[in-house]
C-alpha cells in the first residue's frame, strides 16, 4: 500500500511535467516544431532525452529519500526478511477468567524483534487497549524471540479490573503483536463473559 501510494505520487509529478510540455508545444506552431527537429541532429536528441530522464530520476530519488526520512518506522527489510509468529491467548476457566496466558511462538527461520504486546478488550461496539510492558513492573519489551523459541506471559485480569471497573462488562479479549519493522499479528479471541448474542 505504501509503495502504491508512492508510485501514485511520482506518477502525478510525471503527468504534470508532460502537461507542461504539451502546453508548450501547443503554444508553438507545428511547422516551427518540425523545422526545429529537422535542424537538430539525432545524437543531440538522444542527449536531450538522457538529460531529461536523469533530471526526472533525480527528482524521484529526492522525493523517495524525503518520504523514507519522514517514515523511519518503515523498513524496506520487511519485504525481504520473512518473520513467522503464531500468537495465541488462553484462559484459565470458561467464563470470567482470572488469568490469561499469552503465547508467542516463532515458527520461522529469522529472529523476531517484537514491541510491547497490546491486550484488547472488546464489546460489540467498543474496544479498550492496554500495552503490556512486562512482569511485576519490570519492563521486558521490546524483546528478541529467536527462531523456534516461545515466549509466554501470564496476565491477571484483576489488574485491569482495578484500573477500570467497566472492563468487567467486556465480552472478548485478544492480543495484538507488532515488530519493529511494522509487521502485525493477532491472536485468537477468548470469551470473557456471556453476551446478548452468545
Amino acid at each position: 500500500m505504501i509503495i502504491a501510494g508512492l508510485f501514485l505520487f511520482l506518477s502525478i509529478h510525471f503527468v504534470c511535467m508532460i502537461n507542461c510540455l504539451v502546453n508548450l508545444t501547443t503554444s508553438v506552431p507545428f511547422s516551427s516544431i518540425s523545422k526545429l527537429f529537422e535542424d537538430v541532429e539525432k545524437e543531440t536528441l538522444v542527449w536531450i532525452v538522457l538529460i531529461l530522464a536523469a533530471i526526472l530520476l533525480t527528482i524521484m530519488g529526492l522525493e523517495l529519500r524525503k518520504y523514507v526520512r519522514n517514515n523511519r518506522s518503515i523498513s524496506f527489510t520487511r519485504f525481504f526478511r520473512k518473520v513467522q509468529l503464531v500468537v495465541s491467548l488462553q484462559k484459565d476457566r470458561p467464563l470470567r477468567p482470572q488469568v490469561l496466558t499469552m503465547t508467542i511462538r516463532n515458527t520461522g527461520k529469522n529472529e523476531a524483534d517484537i514491541n510491547a504486546p497490546v491486550l484488547e478488550f472488546r464489546k460489540i461496539w467498543t474496544t479498550r487497549k492496554f500495552k503490556l510492558n512486562g512482569i511485576s513492573g519490570n519492563q521486558i519489551y521490546p524483546m528478541f524471540i529467536d527462531a523456534g523459541k516461545v515466549h509466554q506471559l501470564r496476565i491477571e485480569t484483576a489488574t485491569f479490573h482495578q484500573y477500570d471497573r467497566s472492563i468487567r462488562s467486556y465480552y472478548w479479549a485478544r492480543i495484538l503483536v507488532s515488530d519493529v519493522e511494522g509487521r502485525k499479528w493477532r491472536s485468537n479471541k477468548v470469551k470473557l463473559r456471556k453476551s446478548l448474542v452468545t
